[in-house]
């Protein structure tokens, strides 16, 4: 082996490790940016017939005798996206997810599930928070998140839920107080 080869290898190897790197960790985009504004808002109320357009795959509905009809569109990006139904076929409630190891970007307020920190979120939002909430394990049983920051942003009231590891698993986007409401 001469002394060129050495480090030609380091170079290929490095370079190998690096594209396997960002494979490992490449973030979808949610596909839902047609939904979004110019400043990446979702409007809301939203109706079921633009959502249905719009995502692409059909909803499951499931009755509840508190809140309604919750709609929920599975996208094959991995993207949970449900909302609370009125009788006017209109949502404004929307709860975004990602499945299990997927990194959704393309999100409202340029958000990425399972990819956002706490730290980022408390940044970006720092002027709008209403309230950063600490879970206990003891107190919610059966919740996976650790934090949710709560905000609100021109008409709109966003709760970010945070998991152990303080990453983004959950968005809340609503036109009331979810507080407030019940």
């Amino acid at each position: 082996m001469t002394a060129t080869e050495t480090p030609m290898n380091k170079i290929i190897l490095s370079a190998f490790l690096l594209l396997l790197t960002f494979n490992c960790i490449a973030q979808k985009d949610a596909g839902i940016k047609a939904l979004l504004s110019k400043n990446g808002e979702l409007s809301l109320p939203v109706q079921v017939k633009t959502l249905n357009k719009e995502l692409k795959v059909k909803p499951v509905v499931t009755s509840d005798d508190t809140y309604g009809d919750e709609y929920t569109w599975n996208t094959p990006e991995g993207l949970s996206f449900s909302g609370l139904v009125s009788a006017d076929k209109t949502s404004s409630v929307i709860f975004l997810k990602a499945a299990k190891g997927k990194v959704l970007g393309g999100l409202p307020y340029g958000l990425t599930l399972n990819g956002s920190t706490l730290k980022d979120c408390e940044s970006k939002f720092k002027t709008n928070i209403l309230e950063k909430q600490k879970l206990n394990p003891v107190d919610n049983p059966g919740e996976t998140s650790s934090f949710i920051l709560k905000v609100k942003k021109g008409i709109y009231y966003i709760h970010l839920a945070f998991d152990a590891q303080l990453k983004l698993e959950q968005i809340t986007l609503a036109t009331v107080n979810l507080d407030a409401a019940g």
